[in-house]
């Protein structure tokens, strides 16, 4: 005999996503600084040298990325525009994604005019607050934006992650290395209006530690247009003007471990009087869900709400680096063992005088049990309160007031009380209730 299911949560998977929502890439919206004077702060540098202002970047190859911060604005011997001012600088007008701050990179720029395979570029690197694990799932995202300084567009944009610091003698390219997450090559990366979401998920190989945003590919296999834009120097910058280049810039920077799904119960019953199961996982980062009941798809959350009237497969699929399954059989079963009932405890008096002491007539209907509705009734038998209960609440409350708000006299007052029990069966129950003030 199966016991009626009250308000059940079934859980398909253990409670590791709190430690999958940790964002493991430190400072990711470049908003930490080394310091306290803000307008020094324009570089990252390498770990080694002494001018690196900007928390745990660095350029790994020995040259200088660009740093972007709301708070140059308040330079006051360099009034904005300034090389690193925000909105408008020397390179571009462009608000952050998020916060206060982004950094800015070449990721083409011809070095011989005839020889695009020679050609310079620039990175940003970060050491990982965790070492990732081998054969686990990771999913990850920058925001990256072209500037209008750029006078070649170009298609090539990756995030590569790396067991040791990420290094290159400049403008030598071996071009065997494939980033994780990398920009679709298919595409020109054109958009100096909005911030665009570059993503995806891998498996680790294990032992990475160390995450570079950058171009990967030399001038030979990086294909490139020219652009059309145009773009007025300010009047401090000097004449930057337009660059036989491609210069982006990036924010919000995010890597995600994404644990597998591991199924915790297979087989549940259900009866007729059941309340509704809930199904699921918790919601995780950058999960993908489907789920189908008997073959059928119903839903795309991480988790359903369902009471089936008949036996039931539900079936979650879930999409991260693979796609796994899992099953769960909703057995519907007539043959339910009730709920014992529990009658309700009324009480007989109360006392509303406003000394906090028993002032209202509360009590409880019991576990399981619901109000349908209660009517109070004066001695000359006119309704003098009444309440339908829309909430399903457990709950008898009156505090010696009419419906319309105003205080009834010391009495006895009879009431009429209908409630469902636990097994969804109505009663009805009446008696007296002394008011005393």
């Amino acid at each position: 005999m199966f016991r009626r299911l009250a308000y059940l949560f079934i859980y398909l998977f253990f409670n590791s996503s709190n430690y999958a929502q940790v964002n493991l890439v430190p400072n990711p919206s470049f908003e930490d600084l080394i310091g306290n004077n803000c307008f020094t702060q324009m570089l990252v540098t390498t770990p080694s040298t002494a001018n690196n202002y900007l928390k745990n970047w660095y350029a790994p190859v020995n040259i200088t990325s660009d740093y972007y911060n709301i708070c140059a604005n308040l330079d006051p011997g360099n009034p904005p525009p300034g090389p690193s001012t925000i909105p408008l600088h020397c390179f571009g007008y462009q608000y952050p994604n998020t916060g206060n701050a982004y950094v800015g990179i070449c990721i083409y720029d011809k070095v011989i005019t005839t020889d695009t395979a020679h050609m310079y570029v620039e990175y940003v690197s970060v050491k990982l607050k965790k070492t990732l694990i081998k054969n686990r799932c990771y999913y990850g995202e920058f925001y990256a934006n072209l500037a209008e300084v750029s006078g070649l567009i170009s298609n090539q944009l990756g995030l590569y992650l790396t067991q040791n610091t990420f290094t290159t003698t400049i403008g030598s390219f071996t071009n065997s290395i494939q980033p994780q997450i990398q920009w679709d090559t298919t595409q020109f990366f054109t958009d100096t209006l909005n911030w665009v979401k570059i993503s995806g998920y891998f498996l680790a190989q294990g032992g990475e530690e160390h995450l570079t945003i950058g171009n990967f590919k030399d001038g030979v296999i990086t294909r490139k247009i020219q652009s059309n834009f145009t773009y007025t120097t300010p009047i401090n910058c000097g004449s930057h003007g337009i660059f036989l280049s491609s210069y982006v810039y990036i924010d919000d920077v995010a890597l995600y471990e994404l644990p597998s799904p591991q199924i915790q119960n297979t087989a549940i019953t259900i009866c007729p009087h059941s309340d509704s199961l809930v199904l699921g996982d918790t919601a995780r980062v950058h999960s993908r869900y489907q789920w189908y009941a008997n073959g059928v798809a119903i839903d795309t959350t991480s988790f359903i709400k369902v009471k089936p009237n008949q036996t039931t497969t539900y079936v979650l699929q879930t999409t991260q680096c693979a796609v796994t399954t899992q099953s769960i059989v909703v057995t519907y079963s007539s043959n339910c063992e009730p709920l014992q009932v529990v009658e309700p405890i009324i009480p007989n008096v109360f006392t509303p005088n406003a000394d906090s002491i028993n002032d209202v007539w509360r009590f409880s209907l019991g576990k399981g049990n619901t109000l349908n509705d209660i009517a109070i009734f004066n001695r000359w038998g006119n309704v003098i309160y009444q309440k339908e209960n829309t909430l399903a609440q457990s709950i008898v409350w009156w505090d010696g007031r009419t419906n319309s708000g105003e205080e009834t006299s010391s009495g006895v007052y009879y009431f009429v009380l209908r409630y469902t029990d636990a097994n969804g069966e109505e009663h009805r129950k009446n008696g007296y209730v002394t008011l005393m003030r």
